[in-house]
């Protein structure tokens, strides 16, 4: 009897609940599926530059780091209600938002394209130019 009360409480000791009865689910990163892009842009259009002003030579000059101009920065607030200045493009954040905004599909080409080109820039020779230039950095 004593034999069995003995068993009987070593099985029962290693039937004890775990030490937590929390369960760890790990957070997966999120997807982003356009930084390849982002990050390509960056490099063509600014060598990675958050302080650049390009197309001096032309009335309306282009800002920060992927080159935004104030009429992308026009259909951007009338789109999304948020205004933004061509000086806030030198802030990398900003102009990232800016530049996600535009990424839709999954089309890269169409994406980088119309990007340089605005609307009807895939349609340009130039911009196909400036695709081939932009898959060289991705």
């Amino acid at each position: 009897m004593t034999n069995l009360i003995l068993i009987m409480s070593l099985f029962t000791a290693s039937l004890s609940a775990p030490p937590s009865s929390v369960v760890s689910i790990p957070i997966a990163e999120a997807v982003r599926p356009y930084d390849a892009l982002w990050r390509a842009t960056c490099r063509v259009e600014s060598k990675c530059n958050p302080l650049a002003i390009g197309d001096k030579h032309l009335e309306r000059h282009s800002y920060g780091i992927v080159q935004i101009r104030k009429v992308r920065l026009d259909d951007y607030f009338k789109r999304t209600g948020i205004r933004y200045g061509v000086l806030d493009m030198f802030d990398v954040e900003k102009s990232k938002e800016v530049f996600m905004y535009y990424c839709a599909g999954t089309d890269l080409e169409y994406i980088s394209r119309a990007w340089n080109g605005g609307y009807g820039g895939t349609e340009k020779q130039a911009t196909l130019e400036y695709w081939k230039l932009i898959q060289t950095k991705l």
